[in-house]
């Protein structure tokens, strides 16, 4: 919870008679008052809070006070030291006293108003102060304040304890509200980490949170949607799945983690590791922070090696009475970056080119291109005519004379998605909740044969108070996701589907003249041809006891269910196609129909027991924290399918007739244990020290190298702190400086594919059916088991170790902040090829830890936040890089086709260019190239011979004999930045957010890329490549000329003509709210109501090829789209 937070809430509390009847005894001689308010905390528990100016006027104390009443105490402390002091709960308040003002000034209009925080909320016990003299008031516990003797017109200073001070002129007015802003200084941030929290100012590790608020309002299904370009060195990208609406995100911390291969963070969810990120609703989210240091994610040992992200849900607020909220999100969703199609005739006109280059006869005969123009030009009605040559048939691809798009014609204009979260929270004295229930129903983009995802999130967070020293949590969560969409084109993948689509003729036929369905359309397969369905359920229950025996020591212990229990249903219909006569058969490739089912159940327990304590002494603060874990995981699937069901509506296995069923299952089991500790040393605030710790062991290696240590240290200088600094405090207001060191090792990603997930020292048997052997044993084929590979018992963890510097500054009273990290990691001990043995082994050898790879990289995050009248403004902005290279690695050649010492990650290697060559006469001048040897033309590609021998080819492939290939670019995603502004006006609010890629290389071999590809049945030449291609006309044609055959391939080398520029900037979502006057809703006793609009992936700015968006899979590209999403909603709170 954040301390602005705590500090508003509790100032509804009354004092404590108890607390003030506490009995102190405290004898000191001209001591400062800040060591005077410290042993006053030791003894009484209380903690003071001031401004931290409020202490520089004042004079050493002497007092002699032997067992005395807290309140006798502080009366006597602060006597004459222009303070005043009110307890609120267990803190003690002080203020400056405000001297009424002298009876010479005289006496005018009074000023009145209210006081209320950014939620609308009363804000009491500001102080409201005119500038430039001494009258003052304080608002009461309804905000209300009240000014008098004001003349004319003048300017007021308000300010409060965990808000921003603001100056306002009155204009003359005798009535004003007043809006303040949280303050937004380090001091007053509450930032979660491993097993606990801390002040944002006592952190020494790179850690970065950031509220549950940047998720709101927006049509988002996952919280790793929401939180892209949020967090500097948070890295999240959309994986294969694109823009469809089960697509989850691939999440990385701070770049490079393997060879080839990327380690994602570990998800802690409200303390318990392990948890699903997608499977949480975005609404019931709090706060997130991210560690990215290894000192800071020690505490968590191999199971984060690449981060942690901590994700803390809601509940109820102490104080608070009980709340009920309505939030709703109603969207549109449009696909951006679909491929333009040529029309027809240019298709046609265009693939005669290509078959008439290769020396072959054109694809599109006259007769055809006549129909063609006369279908374009209305004088034909029909899309084909039968086939001359197959009397039952239609023709179809390079004999029809339709004119489709079919990008237009399978995508729909428009795709509905609505949201729905309902809560209810509250707390009396000694109890606590918070439960919700959402829904989230999202259209895919699919116009034939719907494809939607569903999921249904129920929460409960309850906290009971049983006695003053034990508290009971109970947190349960259950999410149920449904994903349904049509079996074609391999369903859920997506991939193949967009190659299916972009690869069809124009010409082919959507209606054939019969008024059916064409069966070359497949739109019958999205109608008819099945379904493949998903449904997974994900129920999370933790039961927990926190236990404090003494002031200052805390005890935890907790256990935790953490299930997955997925199925999924895949079924192929039978789908019947008319014929030219009247009569059916059954579309290709839907014969005989099938059905398949997946399923995996996973059991995730965990067991967590740790305790803390904290201690002051004098200006010394320990705290000291250790614990133990066991988590056991256990997986199960099956998977089976069958061809041939006796019925096309009864999917079901035990109703197929083909007497070979295939069939699978895996059951597998995985222990960790780890025994942690942390140490917090602080003096005065000034020196910061943090030690963690863990001991893991794993039951994935064998006996004796199954337990290792994270060692992470980290230390931090709060020179703000200093004497030598109050200089200049008044523009810098908080300077800390930090350095760590941290040490993780990684047990599941061992960096060889070839290695199994989790027991790599068992071999991997090859089985073989009778059916499928070529061996007779006895006469009769029998099945059959071969000889495993050699394994390496001795194959043992990763090894992670990074090194960071930092700094974190506030400056201009906290109106601007900065943090700035530097970091080094090394992954040491990855799975790599073993030396070479003699030839008479007979079998490969098995991996070993012998390869490394290291990253560097930065992150900067600027924020300022201010205000101009009644218009508030802020603005985020976050800069990182990282690049990669590896530093061991057994290729003694230092060979191109695998990985090499000093390789930098995401280098491209290719031909470097001159361009395409204008005439027959230069290209017949041409060096010999290795890749094809039959003569070059004009309107190829003029490959550059860099080293002179005449020749083009890439030597014997290795880094020192690499003929002419050259490093042409590098694909690492470098200097990712966003940037984000927040206007509030009147009750109006305006967020923008934008987010890119400063510099990013792209080598894209695909059709979508290309057009041509040499292979008709491959290609798919839209208008972007048709309209720059070369030709005899166009000899500035940026694509080279087309060949319909292999000799294409002589141009599509990687080469530097055509590689592409991948960086972007998209604006990536702007959201328009207006938030209802609370004179409105209190008759009608609601506490806020807000209606909003927004827009997610408004434009994108980039020199990549359109039909390519930046923010896929750039290499092959052929990725269901993302959207561009347009919405409205409302929240309403009772």
């Amino acid at each position: 919870m954040k301390l602005t937070a705590f500090i508003l809430l509790i100032s509804f509390l009354q004092i404590s008679a108890k607390g003030l009847a506490q009995k102190i005894t405290l004898v000191e001689r001209d001591k400062p008052i800040g060591e005077v308010l410290h042993k006053i905390e030791q003894q009484s528990g209380y903690k003071f809070w001031y401004h931290s100016g409020d202490l520089d006027d004042t004079h050493s104390i002497n007092i002699e006070a032997r067992n005395l009443p807290l309140s006798q105490v502080l009366d006597m402390c602060f006597n004459g030291q222009g303070l005043s002091w009110k307890i609120i709960k267990e803190t003690i308040v002080l203020n400056r006293v405000i001297t009424p003002a002298p009876a010479a000034v005289p006496l005018a209009d009074t000023l009145r108003g209210r006081i209320v925080d950014n939620t609308g909320n009363p804000v009491p016990g500001a102080t409201i102060l005119v500038k430039g003299s001494k009258v003052a008031a304080i608002s009461n516990a309804d905000g209300y304040y009240r000014l008098p003797g004001i003349s004319g017109e003048v300017t007021i200073i308000v300010s409060n304890i965990g808000f921003q001070r603001q100056e306002i002129a009155t204009g003359g007015r005798s009535h004003l509200d007043i809006k303040i802003v949280p303050e937004v200084s380090m001091l007053e941030n509450v930032v979660v980490v491993g097993y606990g929290t801390q002040k944002k100012v006592n952190l020494t590790g790179a850690v970065t949170q950031v509220s549950g608020e940047v998720l709101d309002n927006r049509p988002i299904t996952r919280i790793s949607q929401g939180l892209q370009g949020m967090v500097a060195g948070l890295n999240i990208v959309t994986n294969t799945g694109g823009g469809a609406p089960n697509a989850t995100q691939n999440i990385n911390i701070r770049g490079y983690t393997g060879l080839g291969t990327t380690g994602g963070p570990l998800v802690v969810i409200d303390g318990i590791q392990g948890g699903d990120i997608n499977a949480i609703n975005p609404n019931d989210v709090e706060s997130i922070s991210v560690l990215k240091d290894a000192a800071s994610t020690a505490i968590y040992g191999s199971s984060a090696p690449y981060g942690v992200i901590l994700i803390t849900t809601k509940k109820g607020k102490l104080g608070q009475p009980t709340k009920i909220a309505y939030n709703n999100n109603l969207s549109w969703a449009q696909a951006i970056n679909l491929p333009k199609m040529l029309n027809s005739l240019d298709f046609a006109n265009l693939y005669n080119e290509a078959f008439v280059n290769a020396g072959k006869a054109p694809d599109f005969n006259d007769e055809t291109i006549a129909r063609i123009k006369a279908y374009q030009d209305g004088t034909l009605a029909t899309q084909t005519i039968k086939n001359p040559n197959t009397p039952n048939g239609w023709n179809s691809w390079a004999s029809s004379n339709a004119n489709n798009d079919w990008f237009k014609i399978y995508f729909k204009d428009f795709a509905f998605s609505q949201q729905h979260n309902i809560s209810v929270s509250g707390a009396s004295e000694k109890s606590n909740y918070y439960i919700s229930v959402g829904y989230n129903d999202r259209s895919g983009m699919y116009n034939f044969g719907k494809d939607d995802f569903k999921r249904f999130n129920i929460r409960a967070n309850l906290t009971s108070n049983v006695t003053n020293w034990l508290t009971f949590n109970f947190r349960s969560t259950m999410s149920r996701s449904l994903y349904n969409t049509p079996n074609v084109y391999s369903g859920q993948t997506g991939g193949n589907y967009m190659h299916q689509i972009a690869r069809k003729y124009p010409t082919v036929a959507l209606i054939n003249p019969d008024g059916h369905y064409s069966d070359e359309s497949n739109v019958l397969l999205h109608l008819q041809g099945g379904r493949d369905k998903s449904t997974e359920d994900q129920p999370m229950l933790t039961g927990e006891f926190q236990i404090k025996p003494l002031k200052g020591w805390d005890i935890t212990m907790n256990y935790t269910f953490d299930g997955d229990i997925y199925d999924r249903q895949n079924q192929l219909k039978t789908v019947y196609v008319f014929l030219p006569d009247g009569t059916t058969a059954p579309s290709s490739g839907t014969s005989p129909n099938s059905f398949t089912r997946n399923n995996y159940r996973n059991e995730h327990h965990i067991v967590n027991a740790f305790t803390s304590y904290e201690k002051d002494f004098n200006r010394h603060h320990f705290r000291i924290m250790g614990g133990f874990t066991s988590e056991l995981t256990s997986y199960a699937s099956y998977s089976a399918s069958n061809t041939q069901l006796y019925s096309n509506d009864i999917p079901a296995l035990n109703l197929t007739y083909n007497p070979t069923p295939s069939v699978g299952d895996q059951v597998r089991r995985l222990a960790v244990e780890g025994y942690f500790g942390r140490f917090n040393y602080n003096f005065a605030g000034k020196y910061l020290l943090e030690i963690n710790g863990r001991y893991d062991g794993t039951s994935r290696f064998l006996a004796g190298r199954r337990w290792k240590l994270s060692p992470g240290v980290s230390a931090g200088w709060n020179l703000d702190r200093e004497n030598f600094w109050k200089s200049i405090s008044p523009v810098i207001n908080a300077f800390k400086l930090r350095a760590s060191y941290g040490s993780s090792p990684d047990q599941m990603f061992l960096g060889d594919p070839s290695i199994g997930s989790y027991y790599p020292f068992y071999p991997l048997l090859g089985t073989t059916s009778p059916n499928n052997t070529s061996w007779l044993f006895g006469g009769n084929k029998q099945a059959s088991v071969s000889q495993p590979p050699l394994v390496n018992p001795d194959l043992t963890w990763v090894t992670t170790t990074s090194y960071g510097i930092g700094t974190d500054m506030s400056l201009l009273n906290n109106r601007l902040t900065v943090s700035y990290d530097y970091y080094i990691r090394k992954a040491n001990d990855f799975a790599g090829p073993a030396a070479v043995v003699p030839v008479l082994l007979g079998t490969g050898l098995p991996s070993v830890n012998n390869a490394a790879i290291q990253t560097k990289g930065f992150e900067v995050t600027a924020q300022w936040s201010d205000r101009i009248g009644k218009l508030h403004y802020s603005a985020r902005a976050s800069l990182s890089d990282y690049r990669g290279k590896v530093v061991a690695y057994n290729n003694p050649p230092r060979s191109l086709s695998t990985w090499y010492v000093g390789q930098q990650m995401g280098e491209i290697w290719g031909y470097t260019t001159n361009g395409l060559y204008q005439s027959d006469a230069d290209a017949a001048k041409a060096p010999v190239a290795s890749f094809w040897k039959n003569g070059w033309r004009a309107g190829d590609v003029s490959y550059a011979d860099l080293n002179g021998d005449g020749q083009i080819n890439n030597g014997k492939n290795t880094v020192d004999s690499s003929g002419d290939l050259r490093v042409i670019g590098n694909n690492t995603p470098r200097y990712q930045y966003s940037l984000n502004l927040n206007f509030d006006y009147k009750g109006f609010d305006l967020g923008i957010f934008l987010q890119g890629i400063a510099k990013r290389d792209a080598w894209v071999g695909s059709n979508y890329f290309w057009g041509i590809t040499g292979d008709e049945w491959q290609s798919s030449p839209f208008t972007v490549q048709a309209n720059n291609r070369y030709t005899a006309s166009t000899p500035n044609g940026y694509f080279p000329k087309y060949y319909m055959s292999s000799e294409n391939g002589k141009n599509t080398q990687v080469q530097s003509r055509y590689l592409q520029n991948a960086a972007y900037l998209r604006i990536k979502s702007v959201q328009l709210g207006y938030t209802l006057p609370a004179s409105m809703l209190s008759p009608i006793r609601m506490q806020k109501v807000r209606v909003y609009f927004n827009v997610e992936n408004l434009a994108t700015f980039t020199k990549l090829i359109k039909t390519i968006d930046p923010e896929l899979s750039i290499s092959d590209a052929k990725i269901y789209p993302l959207q561009r999403t347009f919405s409205c909603g409302i929240n309403v709170i009772l």
